[in-house]
């Protein structure tokens, strides 16, 4: 089981996570109020879930404070993906429904429309994936992605994500992830290790 607080009180010096091309940082305001309007764009929108979906939409003040709150809490953890030496906000990368007793999390990301296919989503994603092992003390990451939603499907595949097939309940019910067309994936240290090497 991870430390929260000796986890909570590290962060300040693990972040920002930089990367060959990108910094993956704490939230300020001002990001997210630059974020709502990327957020606005229906294409970016399309496929993220509905907690996501309201991610910078509408109340940029509310969607910062339950940020701010997540990451005191340790519930979660939203950062900004920027372009080195920039400050303007591209996308967000985070993990949500950590369970530190449980040693894992939920990735999610999501990209501003003009910068897609040029391969920041899958820097990001294995990034944080490699701190959330790293620092965080997962020792498993999930992810869900609608099964419409391709590029996003690449990206989970380049950073070594497998499909998880589940069985129905029984009785031909489906689970609510295959109703809604959302498969999951999961991704272990051992897994991210041989797509790096």
């Amino acid at each position: 089981m991870a430390d929260k607080e000796r986890i909570s009180g590290n962060l300040p010096n693990w972040l920002p996570i930089v990367t060959e091309r990108l910094e993956l940082r704490i939230l300020t305001h001002e990001d997210v109020r630059n974020w709502s309007q990327s957020a606005e764009d229906e294409e970016v929108t399309r496929y993220l879930a509905s907690a996501g979906r309201t991610f910078g939409m509408g109340n940029p003040d509310r969607v910062y404070r339950q940020i701010e709150e997540a990451y005191r809490s340790l519930s979660a953890l939203h950062l900004g993906v920027f372009l080195q030496k920039n400050d303007q906000i591209i996308g967000l990368c985070s993990f949500q429904r950590w369970d530190a007793r449980g040693g894992k999390a939920e990735l999610g990301f999501a990209l501003a429309q003009v910068h897609w296919g040029k391969g920041y989503a899958t820097e990001a994603a294995a990034a944080l994936a490699e701190f959330g092992f790293e620092h965080l003390e997962l020792e498993r990451i999930q992810a869900r992605c609608f099964v419409k939603n391709a590029a996003s499907l690449r990206v989970l595949a380049k950073i070594g994500m497998e499909r998880q097939h589940r069985p129905e309940f029984g009785f031909g019910v489906k689970r609510r992830d295959d109703e809604l067309g959302v498969v999951v994936f999961t991704l272990t240290p051992d897994q991210l290790k041989a797509v790096e090497a």
